[in-house]
Order: C-alpha cells, then structure tokens, then sequence
C-alpha cells in the first residue's frame, strides 16, 4: 500500500515539529498564520524573513521504501522584490538549527546556519531540473533531511500581502 505523506516543519529550541498546511516567512521562529510579525522592506540593502526548516515526512509506511525526493515550483514567483531561497545543502534533523533574528531582519541563512554554506533562488527549481532532497524513508514517522527555505527582501519589494505560491514534492515509492 501507498505511504501517506506530509511536509512538516521544525520551530524552537527544543525543537518542536508540526504539519504544514501553509507557510507564512515572517520575523518571528514560528508558523502561526496572522499578520505579527511581518517581513520589513528595507531603506537599503536587504532584509531576510526567518529561514524554515521543513521535511518530507511519511504519515505512514511506504511498501519498501521512500527515494529520489525532489522538490520544485513553476519556475515564477510573483513577490515583486523578493527572492526566495532554499540552502544548497540538506543537513540532517541533528543539525537543526533555530531561526533567529531581529526586529527588521532575519539572520542571513548562509552566514548564520552552520550546515548551509550556499544558497539557491527555489524557483529556478522546476519540474524539468528540480531540486534534490536526500534522504531515504522506509518506514512511518521517518522524514527526509531538512529543506531551509528564506525570503530575501529588497528596497524594490512591495508592502503588504503577497500572493500564494505552491512547491511540489516529487518522489519514487518501492
């Protein structure tokens, strides 16, 4: 039988980990769905929402195995301003590491993270070159490696609202 699966994320320290049903980038650790704590565009340079940490998660077991976790989007994102990234590495649960940040700006992901060391604009991942995810799942309650995903805010960027985007997962089930 086909594995029922999930994205979940992490917050806190201790971690805490929940089911993601929507993702607000905001400058606060949490995924609580109110307008608090909303990313600032800047007067100059660039601001940074707090990073996310999410995982590919199986609800239940696959027949053998979960593999080829790929992750991508259409390719256009429509925040006028903003680019959101994902790090180049996917590090494993243990080096999970709490969003931080102030009152205007997230921590920068690359210069803060200790297992991100690069990152990538998530929408040059497609369908045709998606992004790939390690990890190998074969059983319920067992995830993929951490994806961190972060806005970056620039003085172009508009204020309030933006409109839905959507990322798939794509995946091989044994």
């Amino acid at each position: 039988m086909a594995a029922t699966i999930s994205t979940r994320y992490y917050i806190g320290d201790p971690k805490t980990q929940d089911t993601l049903t929507n993702m607000r980038f905001k400058l606060v650790d949490d995924n609580i769905q109110i307008a608090s704590n909303p990313c600032k565009v800047p007067a100059a340079g660039t601001n940074y929402s707090f990073w996310k940490s999410i995982v590919f998660y199986a609800d239940t077991a696959p027949s053998t195995a979960i593999n080829n976790i790929k992750l991508y989007t259409d390719g256009a994102l429509l925040w006028t301003g903003c680019t959101l990234y994902v790090g180049n590495e996917t590090p494993v649960e243990g080096d999970y590491e709490q969003a931080t940040g102030g009152a205007d700006s997230g921590d920068e992901m690359v210069a803060t993270h200790g297992a991100i060391t690069g990152k990538t604009d998530l929408f040059n991942y497609t369908s045709g070159s998606p992004k790939s995810v390690s990890g190998t799942i074969t059983g319920a309650d067992e995830e993929s490696d951490l994806v961190i995903l972060q806005v970056a805010i620039s003085t172009s960027a508009l204020p309030g609202y933006m409109p839905q985007e959507t990322f798939t997962w794509r995946y091989d089930e044994t």
